[in-house]
């Protein structure tokens, strides 16, 4: 007992000695003439105090985590300084986002924040601007300048309490930040599209220097032209993707849901893929199995466009004497309501690293604008597409062994139209001539299960035949599709049997094809339409909504666009002197007649000027010197004049924007065609109009 209360009195006079610095001789002396009970007051006294200051101090080593969390998602900062040393105890840790300077910089200095810092004491309750270090933003604060009351006299607290609008200041560093995106975003896609245009561009210089020195040559000559219309295909394709990606970058794209024949899309890709191919001497092969039924519903442009752009680079990075391959299989589901589709695109080109291949499918637009210009922009284009239909795209590639690509995409089936529109367009009966029987068999199938009497055969000699048989029996078929390839007969001799058969009602023949025809040699053979094979039930829907007359007899063998222009009297509103000999000449080897304005103010004069009727249709382009095109149709319909009303007006544009368009309409215009100007095109609207 008296061990423990001699060193109970040994720590109470050591205590009193450490925390009584000021404490007197006498005072500090006076401990042993203390009673016991009173040096036990003593030493609880001292426990306690040093309770307290164990707390105490561990407040003011926590205050650090207290005042950040006063301040977490905002822009105030809260700081306690030396205003004779300038230094910092404490800075809430965001002065780096609300100012853009280290707490490490500022904390040895507080005036590398701000110069106010110099006489901060005189700035309680004021207004502030501070500018952040990084990006400029300007942000007003108030301060509050807080005298402690405890420890050094030149010690304060300053509250900086942000009174600028947040929201505008974090969107100001968003921009800042996109801008900066943007900028290193449109490096790269500059120098892409630059060398995507200067190759094709190149192209189209060479080869019309070649026309010129060959111009005694017609072989020179078509093939000349063909690949110059293979590179303007190609900066086409590259205009394309500077628009969508325009649009998906400032989230205006949105996917159309129309229906639409997926065989159309793939004969016009695999038409055009097979042309470019033959420019660089490759071999391109085309197959599709399980997409009979393929009428579907989704974004017909997107899907064309993507497939397009896939098999550009197949050919354009394959050497000559390669192979590119398009494989397309479908899968419906037991509902016959969607398909699955893989579309596989395989070549023997070049390849890629599978680092390099990596980057390239990536979501990011690459970095560096200057590694190899002209790649990877399409397929992160085509990779946003995809993804936006709920597809996937993945890739397979070794150096010198080429690349396969695979894209995966579900469609919901339509129904193609049922037995009402071939009733509509007078086709009840029908034969199907091709060699390859199972391939027979299939069409007539597809064609019975949509309403139309079908008969298959597989020989040249049958099919004559059965025509003469059916026209004694008067129950004669209203549309033969005939295969090139035959048994016994050669085809054209099927067409000219059929055609000497002068006392029969005539039906209509479509030739079933794996090369193009032109419009002169397939008229020549006595053929009314080309079907390019694959057969699908979309093709022929097109063909003899084009072709047969909706009568209901199925009469006449008329021919889509053979008599469409001729005779018509065209008015064309065109400022560009090349574009509009171009016009002028398209139309009249069309049999049309065709007169120029210079601009619309000239288009206006010349329709007010002539008699009614004087004029079919009016071509109106868009962007045009005096009078624009839009105010012209406008001006027109307005006109006090009976066809000023009804004159088909047709606007010729190179913009694909919505808004454009709908200013077409809105002014009074009834269709649009893009430019480059594509005759068959126009044909088509003209007829289309025509028959309104």
């Amino acid at each position: 007992m008296e061990k423990n209360m001699d060193s109970t009195i040994k720590e109470v006079k050591g205590n009193t000695m450490d925390t009584s610095e000021e404490m007197s001789p006498l005072q500090a002396g006076s401990i042993d003439q203390l009673s016991l009970d009173e040096i036990c007051a003593l030493a609880e006294e001292n426990a306690r105090l040093r309770q307290e200051l164990r707390i105490r101090d561990n407040d003011i080593l926590s205050h650090d985590q207290v005042f950040d969390s006063i301040v977490s998602g905002t822009l105030h900062l809260i700081l306690v300084m030396s205003v004779t040393t300038y230094k910092a105890e404490f800075i809430t840790s965001n002065i780096d986002i609300a100012l853009g300077i280290s707490r490490s910089e500022a904390m040895e200095d507080v005036r590398n924040i701000s110069h106010i810092f110099d006489n901060i004491e005189d700035y309680n309750r004021l207004e502030e601007i501070f500018i952040h270090r990084k990006n400029g933003a300007r942000r007003l604060y108030l301060t509050y300048v807080i005298h402690l009351p405890y420890g050094r006299s030149d010690r304060v607290a300053v509250v900086l309490l942000c009174k600028s609008n947040i929201a505008k200041t974090d969107l100001e560093e968003m921009m800042i930040q996109q801008t900066q995106d943007i900028n290193r975003a449109a490096g790269y896609f500059l120098a892409s599209m630059s060398h995507d245009f200067r190759v094709p561009i190149n192209s189209i210089s060479g080869m019309v220097m070649l026309l010129m020195k060959n111009s005694n040559n017609p072989a020179k000559v078509m093939e000349y032209a063909h690949r110059i219309g293979v590179a303007c295909h190609e900066i086409l394709t590259t205009v394309d993707q500077i628009l969508d990606m325009s649009r998906l970058e400032t989230s205006e794209a949105e996917l159309a849901s129309e229906e639409f024949g997926l065989g159309l899309v793939l004969e016009e890709v695999s038409s055009i893929t097979s042309s470019l191919a033959k420019a660089r001497d490759q071999k391109f092969v085309f197959s599709a199995a399980g997409i009979e039924h393929d009428i579907v519903l989704g974004d017909r442009d997107r899907i064309t466009e993507i497939l397009r752009g896939i098999l550009s680079n197949a050919v354009k990075y394959t050497p000559p004497g390669g192979r590119v391959e398009l494989t397309v299989t479908g899968v419906p589901d037991e509902n016959n309501e969607n398909v699955s589709l893989i579309f596989e695109v395989r070549d023997t080109g070049i390849g890629m690293e599978r680092e390099q291949m990596q980057k390239y499918f990536r979501d990011e637009i690459p970095e560096n604008a200057e590694s190899e210009p002209g790649r990877g922009t399409g397929i992160w284009l085509t990779r946003r597409l995809i993804e936006m239909m709920g597809g996937s795209i993945s890739a397979q590639s070794l150096p010198g062994e080429g690349t396969i690509i695979w894209i995966r995409m579900r469609l919901k089936m339509v129904n193609s139209g049922g037995s009402e529109f071939w009733k509509q367009h007078g086709i009840k009966r029908m034969l199907v001539a091709n060699n390859n029987l199972q391939e027979a068999a299939r069409i007539r199938n597809l064609m019975e299960s949509a309403g139309v009497n079908a008969t298959s055969i597989s020989s040249g000699y049958g099919t004559v035949k059965l025509i003469e048989q059916a026209a004694v029996a008067e129950d004669e078929y209203d549309l033969i599709l005939l295969d090139e390839d035959l048994q016994d007969m050669d085809w054209h001799e099927v067409v000219n049997s059929v055609r000497r058969m002068s006392w029969i009602r005539m039906p209509h023949i479509f030739l079933m094809t794996s090369r193009h025809f032109y419009d002169e040699e397939r008229r020549g053979a006595g053929i009314g339409q080309t079907l390019q094979k694959p057969f699908y039930v979309s093709g022929l829907h097109r063909l003899v909504e084009q072709v047969c007359e909706v009568s209901g007899n199925g009469s006449g063998d008329y021919e889509a666009g053979s008599d469409t222009m001729t005779g018509l009297r065209f008015l064309a509103a065109e400022d560009n002197t090349i574009n509009a000999d171009m016009l002028k000449d398209l139309l009249e080897m069309s049999g049309a007649r065709c007169e120029i304005a210079g601009n619309g103010r000239a288009a206006l004069a010349m329709f007010s000027n002539s008699r009614p009727g004087f004029y079919d249709a009016i071509l109106m382009d868009l962007q045009m010197p005096v009078m624009d095109g839009y105010a012209a149709a406008a001006a027109i319909r307005a006109l006090n004049r009976e066809d000023a009303k009804s004159i088909p007006i047709i606007a010729m544009t190179g913009s694909t924007y919505e808004e454009d368009i709908n200013r077409t309409y809105e002014s009074g215009m009834n269709a649009h065609i893009t430019k480059p100007l594509d005759i068959r095109v126009l044909q088509s609207h003209v007829r289309h109009l025509r028959d309104q």
